[in-house]
């Protein structure tokens, strides 16, 4: 009688012959069975080598066709702001100094709004904590210590998570003290 967890032997058998889809048991437990199943199991196994290295590949394909179209997407949706920073370049002589900085502010206030819609959102860093996680300290400078007192660079999420890092000075403490 079997142990507790332990196949019987004919269960095993069964199993066994599943796992080879060998239909004749007796020939396996011949001396010459035993190369048979041995050449069986090589077969099968580099069968499945193949057919994973195979898969790989496509997967990698795969992905790397998401991404481009991902890319593409994004890209379509810049054409329209590029297509009106040329239309302001044109133009930039003969507009006023007011009416070229008032069209360049509509064509940034587009390109947030974009970005707004791709869920990239920029930062708020000035006067928080400094966290290694969210920014990058260029220098330290006097102000309150560990608080950002300048934002050299604004950094951005995209979907809650860090897409780029703000550059940042850092508070150092007042310089009298020692």
């Amino acid at each position: 009688m079997p142990l507790p967890g332990e196949k019987k032997p004919e269960l095993q058998a069964r199993a066994e012959e599943k796992l080879v889809e060998h239909k004749d048991l007796k020939m396996i437990d011949s001396p010459q069975g035993d190369k048979l199943r041995i050449k069986e199991l090589e077969e099968r196994c580099l069968r499945l080598q193949a057919e994973f290295e195979n898969y790989k590949k496509r997967a990698m394909r795969e992905n790397e066709m998401m991404r481009e179209n991902a890319s593409a997407d994004v890209m379509l949706r810049l054409l329209p702001i590029v297509d009106e920073f040329e239309i302001a370049v044109t133009h930039m002589d003969k507009a006023s100094a007011k009416e070229f900085k008032c069209g360049i502010e509509l064509i940034y206030a587009k390109l947030l709004d974009l970005l707004k819609r791709e869920q990239v959102e920029a930062m708020r860093s000035m006067g928080e904590s400094f966290d290694p996680y969210k920014h990058d300290a260029i220098r330290a400078s006097e102000g309150e210590e560990g608080k950002i007192v300048e934002v050299v660079q604004k950094g951005y999420s995209y979907k809650g998570k860090i897409l780029r890092h703000a550059k940042v000075v850092v508070g150092k403490g007042k310089e009298g003290k020692g």
